[in-house]
């Protein structure tokens, strides 16, 4: 099986969760694993969130966010683009102190902290002024979610 879908992310705040609906149905018409599906739209959920709350100043002129899916080889593979600011999600991104409550922790970087316990392999490059992070998971490591 091969399928790819593209979505076109704006910078409105209810985006993220536009374009996590729509790799929910990505997911379902190509029957890919429910625990898959779940782990994969709460990461895509938290990082376009934060694409679009953090990457572009106010104003910014012809802000790109895309997200790339596609299913192939025996894997599922998400490549987030933008062209807002340099950030490194898997390096920049503050480290949550889970020892301490919601209510004393610092805020951010318990996305990426998920992200990276839920997705085999992630990795970050900035190629001629484009953020790209991708996120592969294969797809035989769920293969016994469905029921």
């Amino acid at each position: 099986m091969e399928a790819t879908l593209e979505v076109d992310v704006g910078l409105d705040r209810n985006e993220p969760r536009r374009a996590v609906e729509e790799f929910e149905r990505f997911a379902l018409e190509h029957e890919l694993p429910m625990g898959l599906t779940f782990k994969f739209q709460l990461a895509l959920d938290e990082l376009l969130t934060n694409v679009v709350s953090y990457a572009f100043e106010e104003g910014a002129r012809d802000p790109v966010i895309t997200l790339v899916l596609q299913v192939a080889d025996g894997r599922l593979e998400a490549l987030l683009r933008d062209n807002g600011r340099p950030f490194n999600p898997l390096r920049d991104a503050p480290v949550p102190d889970l020892d301490l409550s919601a209510e004393d922790r610092r805020v951010g970087g318990l996305g990426i902290h998920l992200t990276k316990a839920f997705v085999h392999t992630l990795s970050y490059e900035r190629v001629d002024g484009w953020n790209r992070l991708n996120l592969v998971q294969p797809l035989a490591a769920h293969r016994e979610d469905q029921t």
